[in-house]
């Protein structure tokens, strides 16, 4: 509809934020969340068409023994109130369109409401959790204003009922054995140091579209929106100067939706978590977590060494730079002759297999920014569709197996002749399991050797002294 607003917007929020319906606003910044947010008055509403609150004690028990380690690990830690704990993102969408009108503080007020698409079994549960504390503690939460946190909401469903009820009397119980001052710990825990990333879908249609892509895919349908509130809310905190900047700069590479989507979700997040040496498949790998979720965990080591795309960030500016850096490396490589015919071939296994030969090209380019390109970029497309020749089909699972033999040849060294050789034995190997294979050629492979031919084969070829395919006629 004309004039509808189809902008998707994300900041971060802390559930202290949440429960009070009040968004902070120190010294003008954390405009994301003006924009999303009333910063007088909120709320938030399950709606009725949403699935029964359905976790059982179980999940409550992680939950708990999450939050109450994450609580240890930070007491010997310095500046713990900046010791934040992500829990994942919140899905809304606007409510409440007939703007009703409601008492508050003695005044009347816009009910500002926001229906919770996904996330509400965690924030029920963070409900329940606050309920129980408060009992404990009712000064500290009049004065948050936290002791009606979905207080208004009607749970309908009977299942919900049940385990609301189960849940209630496990977290009571659980609590039984702490004193009271742990229990306020664990209170003020929750309400300076959980956070989540909040995406306010355009509509309710939109808002589904990211809930079920989130459901059953892994990850969202747009993970870079997630990725980018988190980092824009590091810069808030600490080069709020550079903000405007680095937003406008990120808006303008997301135009480009689908390069986006690939430098993220099919390059940047598979590369890094297989030269970690993590057997994933690229369709488990979530570049939220990737880019987001390790600064909240110890095994995080910020490192500044330049370590190329394995380079770590602590948020803000070094992630920014870090991403627009390999922007560019991938639009160099999109310049090159070999790949934009390369490029041309859409065959599905055969664009897995691109998108190792693209991982390759970017860590190429970003450790010998002065190499010789060409060459190379010819040499790795020849190690890199080895695997397009001698296998039949090729799937995400061939696709992680091929990246983690042949990536970290070109990652671990020092020297281009290094590079050279270990790409050459490579190819070696590779042609002896070319030899072996008994597949004739399909369309996909056909497409490709055209290339070969061009490039490796005959006497104009451009790279006759790198060896050619095995293929049989």
């Amino acid at each position: 509809m004309s004039g509808e607003n189809t902008e998707v917007k994300s900041c971060v929020v802390s559930l202290k934020e949440l429960v009070r319906g009040k968004v902070d606003s120190e010294n003008g910044q954390n405009k994301e969340k003006s924009k999303i947010f009333s910063e007088n008055n909120f709320s938030l509403n399950i709606p009725d068409y949403q699935r029964p609150y359905a976790w059982g004690i179980e999940q409550v028990k992680i939950l708990l023994k999450d939050i109450s380690e994450q609580i240890d690990k930070n007491q010997n830690k310095q500046n713990v109130e900046n010791q934040k704990y992500l829990l994942g993102s919140l899905i809304l969408h606007k409510g409440n369109t007939e703007n009703k009108l409601k008492i508050v503080d003695g005044k009347q007020q816009k009910d500002n409401e926001f229906n919770i698409v996904d996330g509400q079994q965690r924030l029920t549960t963070l409900a329940l959790i606050l309920r129980v504390l408060c009992e404990n503690n009712q000064g500290k939460c009049t004065e948050c204003k936290i002791g009606n946190f979905l207080g208004e909401v009607n749970y309908s469903h009977n299942e919900s009922k049940y385990h609301i009820k189960e849940n209630y009397e496990y977290i009571k119980a659980y609590f039984e054995s702490y004193e009271n001052d742990k229990k306020d710990k664990f209170l003020d825990f929750l309400l300076e140091n959980i956070e989540f990333i909040c995406v306010l879908a355009p509509s309710e249609d939109d808002a589904f579209l990211f809930f079920d892509s989130a459901n059953s895919k892994g990850k969202g349908l747009k993970s870079y929106d997630l990725i980018k509130a988190f980092h824009l809310h590091s810069l808030e905190k600490k080069q709020g100067s550079m903000l405007g900047y680095y937003a406008r700069k990120f808006e303008n590479l997301a135009k480009d939706e689908r390069k986006i989507t690939i430098l993220f979700d099919e390059l940047l997040a598979p590369a890094r978590a297989w030269l970690k040496h993590k057997s994933i498949n690229a369709n488990d790998i979530k570049a939220y977590e990737e880019f987001c979720k390790d600064f909240f965990s110890d095994k995080f080591l910020y490192s500044k060494e330049d370590l190329g795309i394995l380079s770590s960030f602590a948020n803000g500016v070094d992630f920014f730079e870090y991403l627009f850096k390999y922007n560019e490396l991938f639009d160099k490589l999109s310049n090159n002759t070999l790949y934009q015919e390369l490029d041309k071939i859409y065959y599905t296994g055969f664009i897995y297999n691109k998108y190792i030969y693209a991982i390759a090209v970017m860590i190429y380019f970003s450790k010998f920014p002065n190499g010789n390109s060409d060459y190379f970029l010819a040499l790795l497309a020849r190690a890199a569709f080895s695997l397009r020749v001698y296998r039949p089909s090729i799937y995400r699972a061939t696709q992680r197996d091929y990246a983690l033999e042949f990536l970290e040849k070109v990652y671990f060294v020092s020297f281009e002749e290094e590079l050279e050789q270990n790409l050459l034995d490579f190819i070696a190997i590779k042609n002896e399991e070319e030899r072996k294979s008994t597949q004739e050629l399909d369309g996909g492979r056909g497409d490709y050797i055209e290339i070969v031919k061009k490039y490796y084969q005959g006497e104009d070829a451009l790279y006759k002294n790198i060896p050619s395919h095995y293929v049989k006629k």
